[in-house]
């Protein structure tokens, strides 16, 4: 039924925002599932400064998990998703930081871009454009979006796209929504109202908006689906069209988006036009109208003849002089979106499916692979099968064939065959220079803060189209038309049931590192380290060759090359190499890189997989290379118990300075005997991922009392709130700024000078930010050892504080070290190592009480 209201509609609506998560998804099902306009979500970045409570994904790995969620948001409201070539650098204060670090100018053609791409008739901002909106992103996404309104109708501005063959497109009109905090600015003149029960989907706008905002699953943005009244707020900002009344009743009033209104719309007369638009909306009401959702082929007849409406519109559409070329082309815009809507209600309305499977998930170039398109046809349908075809990339070949011999041995396997009605097989080649699968927007190294677009069909979009892909060619009630379906894989796992993923070209060989970064203080030079290299085979047949170490000059490795045998598809093995660097080696970075051979055949690149239940499988491919840092780094002899937080790699990083790290489960947490640990490490937002910890604060304060020392890093809000922190405290201030100036409070406390002595070198190459979610005010008990701020900003001293208490050592350290440590920042390692010695420290001058602090 849903389909049957889009034949009737010409609607259409984009929204923008900075972030996954921004979007107002109320809106999005309200205008998507109530009006049935197409709608779309623009995206400025896709989200790669953020967290990741779910995982160690963060930058760029993080940018695909929270690209999924987003569409696996949208396939719940409706909508489609956009993005821009920006890169999340991270949270950011001002507009001025993100427009210099995007470049403005580049930003906007992106929106101009989208905008002129998908040709909404109505834009709806997120954000005002000002300091109100929070974040600088949002500041720049909402400054930026009334001048593409203005601008995607220009052919003056960004004339490449011109060039390329995009049309100027001017929007009717803009709406500002209500953003996350009160704006007295920004007063809605419309209220969507969201709250609205939809008796055939059997839920309201809103409850289906927040199934979808629980997908954000990256940035645990799960929530209630609440019922009831709800809605959301839009002001009308500007127009491209006579001011109707003022109170308005939906974002399209004033528009006419009939479709006998086409030719209104875009500014043509109606002439030859007008007769089939007329058929087309009558097909469209009488389908809708004769709907009987026992036997939806009745209505079969009837969308026949709106689809050869349709086509007849746009036969006499190219036939018509009158009006100019980009009127016409509008028009022809619009009727091809409607010939597609029709092709597809009529597709539904018959039972038509294309099940288009391959015989296996992955192939390597120079590999071939089986696949099957099956069509199924209800018994009695007025279907006819004409032609089946596979859409492959060029150079890519099929040659109709039978599927591999051999059927499952299980014995209930029997019960489970498929009986297509036709089932057509094909035997793929790839090429030997077929491209790898992976997310178009990483195919080329990033400029600065924004990605590189090369290929016109991806541009905006969240992911490339699928390389291969089924044709069936069929007359539904008379009418020819095609079904177009991607290949994939299918498998059925036993508790998760069915799981279908895309067909993906991967290397037939990956080679990676144990770790990708190894951390040499200057006192272990000439010493043998351990380095294991990964194997994977992707190829179905043995694969046997050697491996070897490309080293920085005078560095030894042993073996100097080493042999391996992989013998099946998927088979994994490492091989270990003792590395021995320079004893005279200079302080810096280094790499280590890795390459394996077979038959004369180099393979050079690493493979990181992306899985998650909740979205579809993605690979990312780099060099197989390790960074090596070598720096004056030093560490007391200290046992380290470790409290995992989210998207958590700090334990690696203690692993890197030699010392034991024991990962406490909830088990040790509520009875282990917490004593035999010199430290206890609190990682990053723990006190919303592990109830274990939050159950037990009691304990962990007891083991500090009795001696222990804790370190808690970053957490949020609810760690002060929910009185976690020994002595009262508020939060949360941050600091933006990797180079913000930092200052010793405390020069003679040992966090600073056992075992390391901090010096200013120790606070640069930081990355993304200094710290977040400081402490604002707090107890006189607690000592601030730092201070920082972002420019123009007062002096932050909540972002590292230490506490006596009883016997042992408590310190609270909002310092990014989540994000330093695994990016191999020097000063970050002699800092954190500092903090791990601090029960070793030798006796110090007693620190003195933070005269700024209050209660």
């Amino acid at each position: 039924m849903q389909a049957l209201h889009q034949l009737q509609t010409t609607a259409s609506l984009m929204h923008t925002g900075a972030h996954p998560d921004d979007e107002d998804t109320a809106l999005i099902a309200r205008v998507a599932r109530g009006d049935h306009a197409r709608v779309a979500y623009l995206s400025l970045n896709r989200g790669e400064g953020g967290q990741n409570i779910i995982g160690l994904e963060l930058f760029d790995a993080l940018g695909v998990v929270r690209t999924e969620e987003l569409l696996q948001a949208r396939t719940l409201d409706g909508g489609e998703q956009l993005f821009t070539t920006a890169y999340d650098f991270g949270f950011t204060k001002t507009l001025e930081e993100a427009a210099e670090k995007w470049g403005e100018e580049r930003i906007l053609g992106d929106m101009v871009r989208a905008i002129r791409t998908y040709r909404p008739l109505v834009l709806a901002s997120r954000f005002f454009g000002s300091p109100v909106d929070g974040h600088g992103q949002h500041q720049l996404a909402g400054k930026l979006t009334p001048i593409a309104f203005k601008a995607a109708a220009d052919p003056a501005r960004f004339p490449e796209q011109i060039a390329e063959g995009l049309r100027p497109w001017q929007v009717r009109k803009l709406y500002v929504g209500q953003s996350f905090r009160q704006n007295p600015e920004n007063v809605p003149t419309l209220t969507l109202q969201t709250g609205v029960y939809d008796a055939v989907l059997g839920r309201t706008y809103y409850e289906i908006a927040m199934e979808g905002r629980s997908q954000h699953k990256s940035q645990e943005m799960g929530t209630v689906e609440r019922r009831g009244p709800q809605a959301s707020g839009l002001r009308l900002a500007d127009t491209a069209m006579p001011r109707g009344a003022a109170d308005e009743s939906s974002v399209f009033e004033g528009i006419d988006t009939t479709v006998p209104g086409i030719p209104r719309l875009v500014g043509l007369p109606d002439g030859p036009l007008r007769d089939p638009l007329l058929l087309m909306q009558r097909a469209a009401d009488e389908a809708l109208k004769a709907l009987d959702v026992a036997q939806p082929s009745k209505i079969v007849p009837l969308l026949a003849d709106g689809l050869r409406a349709t086509r007849a519109a746009r036969e006499a559409l190219s036939t018509l002089t009158a009006g100019d070329a980009d009127a016409r082309a509008d028009a022809e815009f619009l009727l091809a979106i409607k010939e597609r809507q029709f092709a597809n209600a009529l597709v539904r309305a018959a039972g038509v499916t294309v099940d288009v499977l391959a015989d296996r998930e992955t192939a390597a170039p120079g590999e071939s692979a089986f696949a099957v398109v099956n069509t199924y046809v209800p018994d009695a349908a007025p279907v006819k099968i004409t032609d089946v075809t596979l859409r492959l990339p060029d150079g890519w070949r099929a040659e109709p064939g039978k599927a591999p011999e051999g059927e499952s041995d299980e014995f209930m396997s029997r019960f489970f065959r498929e009986t297509p009605t036709r089932g057509d097989g094909f035997r793929i080649s790839v090429p030997s220079d077929a491209a790898l699968t992976t997310p178009y927007w990483l195919a080329a190294p990033r400029t600065g803060y924004v990605f590189d677009w090369t290929d016109a069909r991806t541009k905006n979009q969240p992911f490339a189209p699928p390389a291969a892909s089924g044709v069936v060619t069929v007359e539904i009630g008379g009418v020819p038309l095609t079904i177009d379906r991607p290949l994939q894989y299918r498998i059925a796992d036993s508790i998760r049931g069915e799981i279908r993923r895309a067909f993906a070209i991967v290397p037939a060989l990956t080679v990676g590192f144990d770790s990708t970064l190894d951390v040499v203080p200057l006192a272990e030079l000439g010493k043998p380290r351990r380095i294991a290299v990964r194997l994977h085979n992707q190829t179905l047949s043995t694969s046997s060759g050697s491996v070897r170490l490309i080293l920085p000059d005078g560095w030894k490795a042993t073996p100097a090359e080493a042999p391996f045998t992989l013998s099946a598809r998927g088979d994994r093995t490492a091989v270990m190499f003792q590395v021995t660097p320079a004893l005279k080696t200079p302080a810096g970075r280094y790499a280590i890189s890795a390459q394996a051979s077979i038959d004369g055949r180099a393979y050079t690149q690493s493979q990181r997989v992306i899985a998650y239940p909740h979205i579809q499988t993605h690979r990312l491919y780099e060099q197989a290379a390790m960074q090596v840092r070598v720096f004056d780094l030093k560490v007391a002899s200290v046992h380290v118990g470790y409290i995992m937080g989210s998207g958590d790699q700090v334990p690696d990083a203690i692993r890197r300075l030699g010392l034991p790290v024991t990962l406490l489960d909830a088990d040790q947490l509520d009875t282990g005997d917490l004593s035999r640990f010199n430290t206890i490490v609190i990682g990053v937002r723990a006190s919303e991922s592990r109830p274990d910890c939050v159950a037990n604060n009691g304990r962990l304060l007891d083991y500090v009392r009795n001696g222990g020392t804790l370190i808690v890093q970053y957490q949020q809000g609810d760690y002060v709130s929910r009185a976690l922190s020994p002595y009262p405290a508020q939060m949360a201030s941050r600091v933006t700024d990797e180079h913000a100036p930092i200052t010793i409070l405390q020069p003679q406390h040992p966090v600073f000078t056992f075992p390391n002595r901090i010096a200013d070198d120790d606070w640069k190459d930081w990355v993304q930010e200094r710290n977040l979610y400081a402490f604002t005010s707090m107890d006189e008990r607690y000592v601030a050892l730092l201070e920082t701020h972002d420019p123009g900003e007062p002096p932050q001293r909540g972002g590292q504080v230490y506490a006596r208490i009883g016997k042992g050592h408590y310190i609270y350290t909002s310092y990014a070290w989540f994000r330093q440590l695994p990016a191999g920042v020097p000063g970050a390692y002699r800092l954190f190592a500092n903090l791990l010695s601090l029960p070793k420290a030798p006796a110090a001058t007693p620190v003195r009480a933070n005269t700024t602090a209050s209660r």
